[in-house]
């Protein structure tokens, strides 16, 4: 067992001890004059004496002397700052450690993309170049299967509910924990202009939602009143949805319980005959050509995303779909924006918040005394201040009302990463579909086999670590 997860053990069982022996309780646990009352096995055996109170058990903290080694994190964004309260408060708590063990903690800002040619270039090196790297998914998935990291199931207690929603499933690779992080802060959902869907007299998805009815049907039906011309010459210029069509297609796919890739006899694979995932390319397909409610990705590149946002920026379109960080963005937009879930399709039992971009904390494989600097790191977090720092997020994304904050709040539980090794599949399936017209089963079939080429490659083959050079 963990040390840690030991300890913790050991702190619960005294307090059911400390709670077994007080005996007092909001209905009975008073006698006429006011003392505790307390029970032995035998119920009729009662004593009005005070019960003494005992001292809880303190928690041992681990004793670690780091001899002046340094804990070094590496990162793309800024570290925390003397400038801002939360950045005050983790620094306040890295003195704390870098006193009580004796180690110097140092913050290293690296480009995007970097960090993982770092790790790999260290590790033929023989050297660490950190002892904790953030990595999306994408990135860590084939790094693991290479030997660059080590799993931390023996660092840390997962069972403690202070890790986040989502997190295990997601941080578990080849059956070992491998992905750590205070906090998800990322997912998906659908940003609506709510200023258009009240002049267009539109439900609010907010009460669907609270009524169980906010799914693929509702969904439509929304999106097919908003589309419209709205000056009469013929063309469509407002839109029920809007976005590109990659983003759209595999959101759509996640929203009814399905997948790219799936898991069969313990490999992954190309799910091109999945029952649930055709079903929701189907009703995409439907969504581009037989009701032509969203407006299309024309470009076939990453203009269209941009053009998705400016449409709806501009009041063109009743919703777009999004990750919770991009209402900030729009700050020329005059229309009150609301966030809420995705709909459900009719395979879906819970909500979800697909993500491209999902990231955890890694530990590389050659870092040396990696238990110890597993134990700092959870101890320099400031987990009291998780969700008051989830939420200032939320009420930096220009929302129209808290209803939208917290809806926000609650889909970063539901987060799904994607990671698509699939050789082009996901861009070929969107467009081919919406903007050619071609059927689900046609396009499936015809990616199938360099899809799972790239899947064997990527996520099913395990290889062994670099060998250092020799020094």
């Amino acid at each position: 067992m963990p040390r840690m997860k030991l300890v913790i053990t050991i702190l619960f069982a005294f307090t059911l001890i400390f709670v077994a022996a007080c005996g007092n309780s909001n209905n009975s646990g008073k006698t006429n004059n006011g003392t505790n009352e307390t029970k032995g096995n035998n119920q009729g055996n009662q004593t009005n004496e005070p019960v003494k109170e005992e001292e809880p058990p303190v928690v041992q903290e681990r004793q670690i002397d780091m001899n002046g080694e340094t804990l070094k994190i590496i990162n793309w964004v800024d570290g925390p700052s003397e400038e801002t309260p939360e950045g005050a408060l983790e620094l306040a708590k890295w003195k704390e450690a870098e006193e009580k063990f004796n180690v110097k903690i140092v913050y290293e800002k690296v480009p995007w993309g970097e960090s993982i040619n770092m790790v790999t270039n260290a590790a033929l090196s023989g050297e660490s170049v950190a002892d904790i790297v953030p990595l999306d998914l994408y990135f860590a998935i084939p790094a693991i299967n290479q030997g660059l990291f080590m799993p931390v199931d023996d660092f840390f207690d997962f069972e403690d509910p202070k890790w986040p929603a989502g997190m295990k499933k997601h941080g578990m690779v080849n059956g070992k924990m491998y992905g750590f992080t205070t906090s998800i802060s990322n997912a998906s959902g659908i940003y609506y202009n709510k200023t258009l869907f009240e002049r267009e007299g539109l439900p609010d998805p907010h009460d669907l939602v609270a009524q169980d009815n906010w799914n693929w049907e509702t969904f439509l039906d929304i999106a097919k009143k908003a589309t419209k011309d709205t000056d009469g010459d013929g063309v469509i210029d407002q839109w029920g949805v809007t976005n590109t069509a990659p983003n759209l297609v595999r959101i759509l796919i996640h929203s009814n319980d399905a997948a790219f890739i799936e898991q069969k006899d313990g490999k992954s694979v190309f799910a091109y005959d999945n029952p649930n995932l055709l079903e929701a390319l189907h009703y995409y397909s439907d969504l581009y050509n037989v009701h032509k409610v969203v407006k299309p990705s024309k470009n076939e590149n990453f203009d269209d995303y941009n053009d998705s946002q400016t449409v709806f920026a501009a009041g063109k379109a009743a919703m777009v779909t999004g990750e919770v960080w991009e209402g900030a963005t729009r700050t020329t937009m005059t229309d009150e924006q609301g966030f809420v879930f995705f709909p459900k399709g009719p395979k879906a039992t819970v909500w979800q918040g697909s993500i491209e971009n999902y990231v955890q904390n890694y530990i590389p494989a050659n870092v040396k005394r990696a238990e110890e600097k597993a134990y700092i790191w959870d101890y320099i977090q400031t987990w009291d201040r998780v969700q008051p720092k989830l939420r200032e997020e939320a009420e930096k994304q220009l929302l129209a009302d808290e209803k939208d904050i917290e809806a926000m709040l609650e889909i970063v539980k539901y987060s799904q990463p994607i990671f698509l090794p699939v050789d082009g599949a996901l861009g070929d399936t969107a467009y081919s579909i919406a903007n050619r017209g071609e059927s689900p089963e046609t396009v499936m079939e015809r990616n199938k086999l360099k899809a799972q080429a790239a899947i064997d490659a990527q996520l099913n083959t395990i290889k062994e670590a670099p060998t250092p050079a020799a020094k």
